[in-house]
């Protein structure tokens, strides 16, 4: 009887999932200065904050864009222009997305990390690789783009955004 209830016991122990703190999993690593600070898995909310970022992009609702930013938001551009705040990235928005009929941005892969500062706050981040297309179906342009997003209780505070055109064969994939 004893060896069915240490079995019993081994059983249920071994169908219970182990759940890993995200705190704990380094990911790789930032200077602050002349030291190191780790890179550590983040929350996966923030994902869905970039989720539903650019849904709402695709959807040219640029009132649920504004609304997951904060005011002071600030975007580095591939091409070198820093956009400071939402008033003037909303205006730009317009303007893009006038000029550029369909645009889609098309989620390939998201990952959440936090930078464990000792000089200062955590930072959350999430990276994310994007396809963007625009232009009429016969003549779609397609760029593969990086968004480096800071997240800041659930709104997007600071982005770094880099981009190259895709190949020929890579639009084929």
């Amino acid at each position: 009887m004893r060896l069915l209830t240490i079995l019993s016991v081994l059983f249920v122990l071994s169908c219970t999932s182990t759940t890993v703190d995200q705190a704990e999993i380094v990911m790789g690593l930032e200077m602050e200065g002349e030291n190191t600070v780790d890179i550590v898995a983040g929350p996966l909310k923030s994902t869905e904050v970039v989720k539903a970022y650019f849904k709402a992009y695709n959807m040219v609702d640029l009132e649920a864009v504004s609304a997951l930013e904060h005011d002071d938001v600030t975007f580095f551009t591939p091409n070198g222009t820093v956009i400071s705040g939402k008033e003037e990235h909303m205006k730009l928005s317009k303007v893009f997305l006038g000029a550029n009929e369909n645009a889609v941005w098309d989620i390939k892969w998201s990952m959440s990390s936090e930078v464990n500062f000792k000089e200062k706050a955590v930072e959350n981040w999430v990276t994310t690789g994007l396809e963007l297309s625009y232009g009429p179906d016969t003549a779609r342009v397609a760029i593969s783009r990086i968004a480096d997003l800071m997240i800041v209780d659930g709104k997007v505070k600071k982005g770094y955004i880099y981009q190259r055109e895709l190949t020929e064969s890579e639009k084929k994939n």
